[in-house]
């Protein structure tokens, strides 16, 4: 990576002329750049440096094997996707929809930086590969909270961001028209090459039906679009997050969002269990966010419309990950029984 680009845009920016990389926190897929620590005197800030051209350069190749020119083309509006996020609309979420704070954005040269905020310092350290749960339950009426505190603050999290982005009639909704006009990095329409390598199923003919389904819901919001639990932040009290990578955000049904993380963050048996659980403590935050903007019976039609939705969007994921990699861990029975309800028989 060139580092020393990354130095020129810190010394312009920053009074201090005390500025050095601490360390990298992640290499992105395929070369394309980098996330890094840095120090700029006293204040530790985060920098996403993406060099467009050096994936180019070095023939870097996708993990899974998946490198094609369309491809190409998705990661570099991605990125800008992203930026165009914390520009315009960061600055408009609240603390119950916490996300990092951008000091600077550059695009030039092939190169895009963003520097913002270190998330550790402003007392979010944790991280989780999934969501730890209570065992050995016994109650019958137990809450999310006890049962999974990290996954009540991102559901929490969630049903705020959706609640503040949400694009309904006479709502008075943020304009979001800059970011994707849909959102998630596996939507149909970015993924062609999965699509083809799909097996000739009722999955693959229902697919373009799934889309259309999630893309004409009258109750449309700013989704993340990635939203696993690794791209949550946590603090060690107070269940209070942030939320971090933007790329694919941009318009879609909220319920996208939650089908994800539910997925990253639990098994299959978990799911069968306790999703039922997770989805009215959404709906519960979702209405309570929005309560002084709908009316009761708004309310009730966007709960009806997403709940519904829930298998479609349990779907169209098995739709990519068919396509993408067939093998994956994820495509587990309780994921193949929401896509039964989808689209049966299946």
């Amino acid at each position: 990576m060139n580092n020393q680009f990354v130095n020129d845009i810190l010394f312009r920016h920053f009074t201090t002329q005390a500025i050095h990389k601490t360390h990298t926190i992640q290499r992105l897929w395929s070369g394309y750049g980098e996330i890094a620590k840095y120090q700029v005197g006293k204040q530790s800030l985060i920098v996403k440096h993406i060099d467009l051209g050096y994936a180019n350069k070095h023939n870097i190749q996708h993990p899974r094997g998946w490198h094609s020119d369309f491809g190409h083309k998705r990661k570099l509006s991605s990125y800008r996707n992203e930026m165009r996020f914390y520009q315009q609309l960061a600055p408009l979420t609240s603390s119950e929809c916490r996300v990092p704070k951008l000091y600077v954005s550059q695009d030039e040269s092939q190169q895009l930086v963003l520097v913002m905020e270190d998330l550790d310092a402003q007392g979010f350290p944790l991280r989780y590969e999934d969501a730890p749960i209570l065992t050995n339950i016994e109650e019958t009426s137990i809450t999310l909270a006890k049962l999974s505190p990290v996954a009540a603050s991102v559901i929490k999290w969630l049903a705020n961001f959706h609640a503040q982005f949400m694009q309904a009639p006479s709502s008075k909704p943020i304009d979001i028209s800059g970011q994707w006009p849909q959102g998630s990095y596996w939507h149909l329409a970015t993924r062609p090459d999965e699509y083809a390598k799909m097996p000739d199923s009722p999955l693959k003919k229902a697919a373009n039906n799934l889309d259309q389904q999630l893309r004409s819901a009258s109750f449309q919001t700013l989704i993340h679009g990635d939203a696993k639990i690794a791209n949550f932040c946590f603090s060690k009290k107070n269940g209070e997050i942030a939320a971090v990578d933007f790329q694919y955000c941009g318009q879609g049904v909220g319920i996208v969002d939650v089908v994800y993380f539910l997925g990253s963050a639990f098994s299959s048996p978990v799911l069968t269990k306790f999703a039922p659980l997770m989805l009215e403590n959404y709906f519960a935050h979702i209405r309570h966010s929005l309560n002084d903007r709908f009316e009761q019976v708004q309310l009730m039609r966007l709960e009806q419309e997403w709940r519904a939705l829930y298998p479609v969007a349990w779907a169209d994921f098995e739709r990519f990950l068919s396509g993408w990699s067939p093998n994956h861990y994820k495509l587990h029975t309780y994921s193949r029984t929401q896509t039964t309800l989808a689209i049966p028989p299946y």
